[in-house]
């Protein structure tokens, strides 16, 4: 189980609104492989999403399954991630 930076659990309760913390459970209880830092994953989930709890849904689920392929989704597979992540998310 990894946390929510703060960071990404604003822009969660930002585009999420009341659905925010089924939102935030749902990020924290994600498998997250070891060597994966949480916050790519997270943050890839919650872009994928684009304010959408029905394409969060199939986010998280794709998240579960193939993350790899979620991180390309959100732009979020090469090595400028952390760059991409500070655009969307701020500091």
């Amino acid at each position: 189980m990894a946390l929510v930076t703060d960071r990404v659990r604003e822009r969660a309760v930002e585009d999420f609104g009341t659905a925010s913390t089924r939102v935030l459970s749902t990020l924290e209880k994600l498998p997250i492989a070891s060597g994966v830092d949480p916050e790519r994953v997270h943050a890839a989930v919650v872009m994928s999403a684009r304010g959408s709890i029905g394409l969060f849904d199939d986010a998280a689920e794709h998240a579960a399954e193939d993350w790899r392929d979620l991180l390309d989704r959100a732009g979020l597979a090469d090595s400028d991630w952390p760059e991409r992540v500070r655009d969307h998310f701020g500091l």
